[in-house]
């Protein structure tokens, strides 16, 4: 049976081998011991030691990995990259835009009346949080750092483009012009990263407290 993990493991990459070896208790002992055999090749290091009493084949120290580098690896994102990534951003988006709409139209309320924007600014990162809990149901994996920033670009562009959409339809007077000031670039080309960036290695925080308690939902 390991030989057929090993023969179905060879086009997985580090970050996906890494992953299947720390959440071990998800796998079966012959899948984790070929994946720690292939990862024990890419990385030419000593072969692990698999923790637990299923396994018991191998002796050795645990693999030292490079984990800033596989968070910044972009192969597993846009290997599997298909229709149901930009699918699931458009579904999210047109969620979000319709909260965002009953957000405003209940604007008069009491209960949104002072606290409409913090309101829209939460709906926003839960639909963040949202996306990155579909991609892991839909790949059966987690997505790294870099995977997540790119879902994260494709949602916050799916947003943008329907909501100016919605808007050129009902106001026929909307300016759809883009300023391309040098702000406006290096607002696009710096600022709006680092805040994705920024968000995220937030999201890797509480992705890591919930591996602690065994509660890993993204």
């Amino acid at each position: 049976m390991e030989e057929y993990f090993l023969d179905k493991y060879q086009s997985k990459t580090k970050i996906e081998l890494q992953r299947i070896v720390d959440n071990k208790e998800h796998y079966q002992p012959d899948a984790v011991l070929a994946a720690s055999k292939l990862l024990y090749l890419r990385l030419n290091e000593k072969l692990p030691q698999i923790l637990g009493d299923s396994v018991n084949e191998s002796k050795g120290e645990n693999i030292k990995v490079d984990r800033i580098s596989l968070s910044f690896d972009y192969h597993p994102f846009f290997r599997t990259l298909s229709y149901r990534e930009f699918l699931t951003s458009i579904s999210i988006a047109l969620f979000y835009l319709a909260v965002f709409e009953i957000i405003d139209y209940y604007s008069d309320e009491r209960f949104f009346e002072d606290s409409q924007g913090t309101w829209k600014w939460f709906t926003l990162l839960l639909v963040f949080l949202i996306n990155h809990i579909l991609y892991r149901f839909e790949h059966n994996r987690s997505n790294n750092l870099i995977g997540r920033s790119i879902n994260d670009l494709f949602l916050l562009v799916s947003i943008f483009l329907i909501r100016s959409s919605y808007a050129l339809i009902v106001d026929i007077s909307y300016d759809f012009s883009v300023d391309a000031s040098v702000m406006g670039v290096v607002l696009v080309l710096f600022i709006l990263p680092f805040f994705i960036f920024a968000f995220e290695i937030g999201v890797g925080i509480l992705k890591y407290l919930l591996k602690i308690i065994r509660c890993q939902i993204f």
